[in-house]
């Protein structure tokens, strides 16, 4: 399991949820939005749940493996949740004066 400190908190999750955590966030630093995201969670006495959380393109998180005695939670659903919407974000945008300019650096809009 990876413990993610966020925000002045942590919790900690499943490595998959970690690791798509990681690049959603990484993905939305190029994208200048926020989003808001549920994480399945264990507690401190084993119960799982779930952290609502908002990520955005400031967003400063730190995941740590760690060693736990507890099940990693359930969490295929919220992996599948954050790949599309990495995906979804594609590939980043170039800053550039004109669409022109743009194509000259190697970018073609009709691809994204």
């Amino acid at each position: 399991m990876k413990r993610i400190s966020y925000s002045g908190g942590s919790f900690l999750t499943s490595d998959a949820v970690a690791d798509a955590l990681a690049h959603f966030v990484a993905a939305l630093g190029s994208s200048h939005r926020a989003e808001a995201l549920e994480v399945p969670v264990v507690r401190d006495n084993g119960e799982t749940g779930v952290v609502q959380m908002v990520i955005g393109p400031a967003s400063e998180l730190v995941s740590t493996t760690v060693e736990s005695p507890f099940a990693e939670p359930e969490s295929a659903a919220a992996v599948q949740n954050m790949l599309q919407k990495t995906n979804a974000l594609g590939r980043p945008r170039p800053i550039a004066e004109s669409q022109s300019e743009a194509t000259a650096m190697g970018f073609d809009y009709d691809e994204v």
